[in-house]
């Protein structure tokens, strides 16, 4: 069996939707001939911790790691209150909604000095350990995935001494990435992280990417080809139990609700429709399963949303699906953010795979936006646009009523993990054979 080195900073007891795409894949490797070495960071930062992941991680697989300064920890210090998982929460939900001059300061000093990311510690001692690994121990192949892009540089510096192919992940862009913005790079910042992307491009044997939208700035930018992985689902018990519905008209969003998703149009045609309708707002309950940002809850609140909403804290992976499960309607708010057709966040697929009508806000010819169609799986609605927001609630609570808010889609397994392993593992052979 043939053996990859998979250099991720995000596995479990890491939670969140980030950590799927590896975790799934992993498990799904051996059976497709090739056998997962992890590689991850011993003291990580994790934004949610999910303890019950730790029961999906094969008992047989073989971890490697490393501990490194966490500039995170420091950050968390600022906050009294809290532990320091929702601290950084915090201050990331702040990253551009009145923000405090000392954390503007805080995020500049991260941007122009933290080159690429908070994790640069990770590098040096990262590429020690598997420098002494890798001379007693043979693999075949090299997969990063980022961000952090930091995973990237220790990969880079592995295969220019080695030699051995590598596969680049990108799940999120990186110079392009929204956040960048706004921690006021400096021109030599900037220069700095366009030069370090360019080079784990160009010297990766090939480039894998979760989206179009990623693969054609690549193209452009460095005339870069790449492959596209899409994030999935992972096959469950869950498929086989019997879902009873939500008896509320219930619009459900699980994971992070970040302020840059804030839903205010929809908010604003809710607010509107439960003065209009007794029976409508007899029926509506929102439902925010997992941390939700201020902003986001001062909305609501501005909106007189409050009292129709239920706040569900950070429940485990398979409870969350269990959620989606029982949805009347799936709530996915895209980024309000400069390049917002690159988000296609993998809630999307797990969300595919609840079977429930989805409502995407969000560009109507974004990455999200062209899988929900070509799936019919659910709505998607321009921001700004209220008029069909209104068209599109009163359609979804009127077959709710009726007993009739069903969601045909078609063509979901194509997004299945044990499915889309068969491209990694072609990538792979490709990649050991070029």
């Amino acid at each position: 069996m043939k053996k990859v080195l998979i250099i991720t900073y995000y596995w479990p007891p890491s939670g969140g939707i980030g950590v799927q795409r590896w975790l799934q894949f992993s498990k799904n490797l051996p059976d497709n001939n090739w056998r997962p070495i992890i590689f991850t960071a011993k003291n990580a930062n994790y934004p949610i911790v999910d303890e019950m992941l730790l029961n999906q991680v094969p008992d047989d697989i073989e971890k490697h790691s490393v501990r490194a300064p966490e500039p995170n920890n420091i950050i968390s210090l600022l906050h009294k209150k809290g532990n320091k998982s929702k601290s950084l929460y915090k201050l990331q939900q702040q990253s551009s909604v009145n923000t405090s001059p000392l954390k503007k300061l805080m995020w500049a000093i991260r941007g122009n000095f933290f080159i690429p990311d908070a994790r640069m510690f990770w590098i040096k001692r990262s590429f020690k350990y598997l420098d002494t690994y890798l001379s007693g121990h043979n693999v075949d192949a090299i997969i990063s995935t980022g961000p952090p892009h930091s995973a990237h540089l220790i990969a880079k510096k592995i295969h220019e001494k080695y030699q051995i192919p590598w596969i680049s992940d990108f799940r999120d862009p990186w110079t392009s990435m929204d956040y960048l913005k706004q921690m006021n790079l400096t021109k030599f910042a900037l220069k700095k992280h366009e030069k370090l992307e360019k080079a784990v491009l160009k010297e990766s044997t090939n480039v894998m990417v979760v989206g179009k939208t990623i693969q054609k700035e690549f193209k452009e930018k460095y005339d870069i080809n790449s492959s596209i992985v899409y994030n999935g689902y992972n096959g469950s018990d869950l498929d086989r139990d019997p879902v009873q519905l939500d008896t509320k008209f219930s619009i459900v969003h699980t994971g992070s609700f970040l302020h840059h998703r804030n839903c205010d149009d929809l908010w604003l045609c809710l607010s509107e429709m439960v003065k209009k309708s007794e029976h409508f707002a007899n029926d509506l309950e929102i439902k925010l399963v997992g941390n939700v940002a201020p902003f986001v809850k001062e909305s609501l609140e501005n909106h007189d949303l409050t009292r129709f909403t239920t706040f569900i804290a950070h429940v485990d992976h398979i409870n969350a699906k269990r959620i989606q499960r029982s949805a009347q309607l799936l709530l996915l708010p895209i980024d309000r953010i400069e390049n917002a057709e690159f988000v296609l966040t993998g809630k999307l697929f797990e969300y595919l795979q609840a079977k429930r009508p989805i409502l995407c806000i969000g560009p109507s010819h974004g990455d999200a936006a062209d899988i929900i169609r070509s799936c019919s799986a659910g709505s998607i609605i321009d921001f700004g646009d209220t008029n069909l927001i209104k068209q599109v609630l009163i359609e979804k609570h009127e077959k709710f009523r009726n007993q009739n808010n069903e969601c045909n889609s078609i063509d979901i397994d194509q997004y299945s993990y044990s499915e889309l392993t068969k491209k990694v593992v072609d990538l792979l052979n490709k990649s050991i054979h070029d």
